[in-house]
């Protein structure tokens, strides 16, 4: 296992960048578009050859075609507390603090607006594969209320989402499907390992406590799975996702080194 100690403030800040530029185009399910993925905490994405990007209100469309020189396509107002954006399919899936919000481009670059899913006022990140959508919402310094928990939602109909379950966390930031198989970070308490070969009830398989995490993204082509926190950097095989296997890390260097 390689082991690096740096400053992980700039690599976290970049590596968003970097993962979504050289992400693997194998995990399909996950990635519909083919193209790249960033994490479930990330506020821009590519699809179908666009970039889109989300702020606090609004989602923009660019045409990326000539590089050098993007051009704005439209902007959308999208209302307040918009966190992250997550592609799937034809589909955008915005996550914001007052719920989920699904816009489509399937027969225009310039997303059009399909539906809410609403919840009480909480952080909320979304990942979405075959029909099922899986939301963590927790508290914190910009999320004063709701309980820490995620739910399960019902996207087959993509302009009626209906929540199947819901299950108790202790404090979940950002997670990410690969096939059969969910991971949740859980901040400060680590992160967890469901399985979902039965989509609407996924099953705890184990706890990683031993390692802040913010947010996870997969390589299902390798499997391989990179989670990011406080600590730093730390990547896995899950070929066995019962028994994860830690391939690197790159941990932060105290302030004073």
């Amino acid at each position: 296992m390689k082991n690096i100690k740096l400053s992980i403030l700039p690599i976290l800040a970049f590596l968003p960048l970097l993962l979504i530029f050289s992400a693997c185009d194998s995990d399909a399910e996950f990635d519909g578009s083919g193209e790249g993925k960033g994490g479930s905490m990330a506020r821009f994405t590519f699809l179908k050859g666009y970039l889109y990007i989300v702020d606090e209100s609004t989602l923009k469309t660019f045409d990326i075609s000539n590089p050098e020189n993007p051009e704005l396509l439209g902007t959308d107002d999208v209302g307040a507390g918009v966190e992250t954006i997550f592609p799937y399919e034809n589909y955008l899936f915005l996550g914001t603090q007052w719920g989920m919000k699904i816009y489509s481009v399937e027969n225009s670059p310039v997303p059009t607006y399909l539906s809410d899913f609403e919840h009480s006022f909480a952080c909320d990140p979304v990942v979405v594969s075959n029909g099922i959508a899986y939301v963590t919402l927790r508290g914190g310094t910009t999320c004063q209320t709701g309980e820490d928990r995620m739910e399960v939602v019902d996207v087959s109909d993509l302009r009626n989402p209906r929540l199947l379950k819901t299950i108790p966390m202790l404090n979940p930031h950002g997670l990410s499907v690969s096939d059969t198989v969910l991971f949740v970070c859980e901040g400060d308490f680590g992160f967890k390992v469901f399985n979902i070969k039965d989509r609407p009830n996924p099953e705890l398989i184990s706890h990683y406590d031993s390692i802040p995490s913010y947010d996870v993204i997969t390589n299902y082509g390798r499997k391989e799975l990179i989670i990011t926190g406080k600590n730093g950097i730390f990547q896995y095989d899950y070929e066995n996702p019962y028994d994860l296997k830690e391939l690197s890390q790159i941990t932060t260097a105290p302030t004073n080194e």
